[in-house]
Order: C-alpha cells, then sequence, then structure tokens
C-alpha cells in the first residue's frame, strides 16, 4: 500500500526526532530508499530540523534530577560498567534534552491537519535560557502563522511583537500576536519586510505595538529562519 504525502510527511518528522524506533524505523529507511519522493521529504525535513538543533544551547538539568537517577542506579551498578559513567550520560542529556526541545517545538508545527508541505519556512524562537517559546511558519505567501509554544506571565497590557531580522539592516516590524494560541498576520504579494531575512525575534513594547517603528522593549525570544521552499 503506498502512503500518502502527509504520512510520509509525518513518519519523515518522527524519524528525523528519534520517536520512530524498532521495526517501523527500519521500514521507513527502506520506503525512503525504494521511494524518490519520500527520500525527498525525508531529506527535507532533516534539512529543516537539524540546523535548529545546531542552535540549542546547553542546558544542565537540576541536581536533584542527577541525584534521583544515583540513586536509583547505584544499587545495580557495576565498576567500569557503562551506567557508572554518569559524566558520560549527564553530557549526553544536557546535548540531547534541549535539542530535543526545540525539534518537538517545531515538529508540533510541521505536522497540522493540513498537509505540511506548503510551508515555506519555520522559526523556533527560544527564550535566553534555550526554551521554545514561539514556532513561526508562512503556509502561504499572504500569511505568516505564529504559534505561541509557552505563553508569557506578567505581560497585561503590553504587546508581543515579531521583527524580521535581515542580514544588515534595522529590524522590520511583522506585527504584533496574542499571548496564547495561533496568530494569523497578513502580509502582502512580494512582502518587502522579509527581503534577506536570516532570523526572527520577539519584543515585548508597550500596548498596540512599538511607538517607533523598532523595537523599545526587551527581546523576549529570538531564532533562525529554516527555509523548507522557496516563495
Amino acid at each position: 500500500m503506498k502512503l500518502s504525502r502527509d504520512a510520509i510527511h509525518a513518519l519523515a518528522g518522527e524519524y528525523v526526532l528519534g520517536t520512530l524506533r524498532g521495526g517501523a524505523r527500519r521500514r521507513f529507511e527502506r520506503i525512503a530508499r525504494d521511494d524518490r519522493d519520500a527520500g525527498a521529504i525525508l531529506g527535507r525535513w532533516q534539512e529543516a530540523l537539524m540546523p535548529l538543533a545546531d542552535r540549542v544551547a546547553p542546558v544542565d538539568a537540576p541536581a536533584r534530577v542527577w541525584r534521583a537517577i544515583e540513586a536509583r542506579i547505584a544499587a545495580g551498578e557495576r565498576p567500569g560498567g557503562l551506567w557508572s559513567s554518569l559524566a558520560f550520560w549527564r553530557g549526553f542529556g544536557v546535548m540531547a534534552g534541549g535539542a530535543a526541545a526545540i525539534l518537538f517545538a517545531a515538529f508540533l508545527w510541521l505536522v497540522p491537519q493540513r498537509a505540511p508541505q506548503e510551508a515555506a519556512f519555520v522559526a523556533v524562537l527560544t527564550s535566553s535560557d534555550a526554551a521554545p517559546r514561539v514556532v513561526v511558519s508562512m503556509p502561504t505567501r499572504e500569511l505568516l502563522q505564529v504559534r505561541v509554544v509557552q505563553p508569557w506571565s506578567g505581560v497585561e497590557g503590553k504587546s508581543l511583537e515579531l521583527w524580521a531580522l535581515p542580514k544588515d539592516g534595522k529590524p522590520r516590524s511583522l506585527g504584533v500576536f496574542r499571548n496564547a494560541g495561533d496568530t494569523r498576520l497578513v502580509l502582502v504579494p512580494g512582502d518587502q519586510r522579509l527581503a534577506g531575512m536570516t532570523a526572527l525575534a520577539v519584543s515585548l513594547e508597550p500596548g498596540g505595538g512599538s511607538p517607533t517603528g523598532q523595537p523599545t522593549g526587551p527581546v523576549l525570544c529570538s531564532g533562525a529562519v529554516a527555509v523548507l521552499r522557496k516563495t
């Protein structure tokens, strides 16, 4: 039975995230090798998500987590065994934990009910502690969709404003959005605010947005843009 494009996209996303395991993972690998379209879709997911993982700053787990792990494995620990090397597992956990969080946020966005292949780009915006806060996508040439993964507290009466950051030049406002759920921001054909954009950022502004046309409040989160297709 030939899989639909939506099913291939969902499986490819799980494959890249590492959540597709065992026999299902091996079967999808065979499909990707034998089916040129499936292989191309898998390649797009890899190209889109792996650069996001590279931007994740290491975040160490709280000491209480490692104390609990040590307590649970102490009884069965064997000298020289793999589990005795807690330094190794700590290092792995720092890298994998942060990467999994940001990739999962992208996965939540890229596998919606409608066909995900329509998105032109995706950007996962993270705060200073590397926690994913906002996911931005461009499903059509006329729309940006902004999804708040983790809302902010204490921002009542203020506005969250999205900015396009070009390689050269000043930030360009893309509009304000709600501090929960999804917000659609309207674009015009060939919107020049996106020209040369390499990253996005969110600032906290007075109600209604920046009064100057440039960020005036603190930057809450930012992230690089991963291009999925040309518009």
